[in-house]
């Protein structure tokens, strides 16, 4: 039987309003003892507050809510991991929603965990917002009617004020195709999901940008496109294997993986046939026989900027937007191959 507030007034002899304010650190006139023996009987019967009945009080829930495209992307599942611990070192609980990258999810999950009475929200929109987000940019602005802050993190709108943090990913999809240049590739074909992705564009903008640089040939079926995940990196592998290319540059590591599988499967190795550069240096403990080159997105820094930038917002709602974009770095391994 769980034990109440009534309960521990009782056995210690004292009223429930003077155990409350004890338990919740706040000033009264008990004596130390007192106060020693309430906290002795709340921890022997393992008592914990009613959150729900605390809020009704307070008008305040310390839940959070995080909206992400795919839980199964292996980038996003670590940044929800790190969001959820430094937003429990804050005594907030963080509800975690998955859109599965569909716009209509995006606009469910917005007034989903707003009915759930969540103090803020990190947000992570779907690709496919990009194509017509009036209707998003519009429930957004309603948040902040309604004293909701949130924060765009990883994919943003560039022409909505708020709080928001990305990486430069033009920058980052530059360095992993100059890295490859440096190293005597030429023939670079490129996996991007540049159709409907923000961001993907601008990491096929960075590899334009590093081809032209070098005064590389972009021939026709170089730039292959795919969706972010592992079959469509396979996809684009099995296209590749018949083409005169030496280097791959792959827009994200689900797709890396699903590229690699098309490789080893047919027979060829990296970097002995393809020289590769992947994006997020996210899947290295599940990759065998090779150590893959990459581009970092530091996950732990991505999510305790986004929380620190929510928690802010919290503590002064008139506090001014940030926009925040952090540099990603090139992690060298071995999977690129001099020519």
């Amino acid at each position: 039987m769980k034990i109440t507030i009534k309960d521990i007034a009782k056995k210690a002899n004292v009223s429930p309003s003077a155990v409350s304010l004890v338990l919740n650190n706040r000033p009264c006139r008990i004596s130390n003892e007192k106060r020693k023996k309430i906290k002795e009987i709340a921890e022997e019967y393992n008592y914990s507050a009613n959150q729900i009945a605390r809020s009704l009080v307070t008008k305040k829930t310390q839940t959070l809510g995080l909206i992400i495209p795919d839980i199964e992307n292996i980038f996003f599942s670590s940044l929800a991991k790190n969001i959820e611990a430094y937003c429990r070192e804050k005594g907030y609980m963080l509800m975690i929603v998955n859109s599965n990258n569909e716009y209509d999810n995006d606009l469910e999950l917005i007034n989903l965990l707003a009915s759930r009475s969540v103090e803020g929200m990190f947000i992570i929109p779907s690709d496919s917002s990009y194509s017509d987000n009036t209707e998003i940019i519009n429930r957004l602005e309603k948040l902040s009617k309604a004293s909701i802050p949130y924060v765009l993190i990883d994919r943003i709108y560039p022409e909505l004020s708020c709080d928001k943090i990305t990486y430069d990913n033009e920058l980052g999809a530059y360095l992993a195709v100059r890295h490859l240049l440096e190293n005597g590739h030429r023939k670079i074909a490129c996996i991007a999901s540049s159709e409907m992705s923000y961001n993907g564009n601008l990491r096929l903008r960075g590899y334009y940008k590093a081809m032209k640089e070098f005064n590389s040939t972009i021939k026709p079926g170089y730039v292959l496109q795919g969706d972010y995940r592992i079959d469509s990196g396979y996809e684009a592998g099995n296209q590749i294997l018949d083409k005169d290319i030496t280097a791959v540059f792959i827009t994200n590591d689900m797709m890396t993986l699903g590229f690699l599988k098309s490789v080893y499967e047919n027979g060829k190795r990296v970097p002995d046939d393809f020289s590769v550069v992947g994006y997020d240096n996210s899947i290295y403990p599940y990759v065998f026989g090779v150590e893959l080159t990459s581009i970092e997105q530091d996950v732990e820094q991505l999510g305790k900027h986004a929380v620190q930038l929510l928690f802010s917002k919290l503590q002064d709602p008139n506090k001014s937007y940030e926009s925040l974009c952090l540099s990603p770095r090139l992690v060298v391994k071995n999977s690129v191959k001099e020519i």
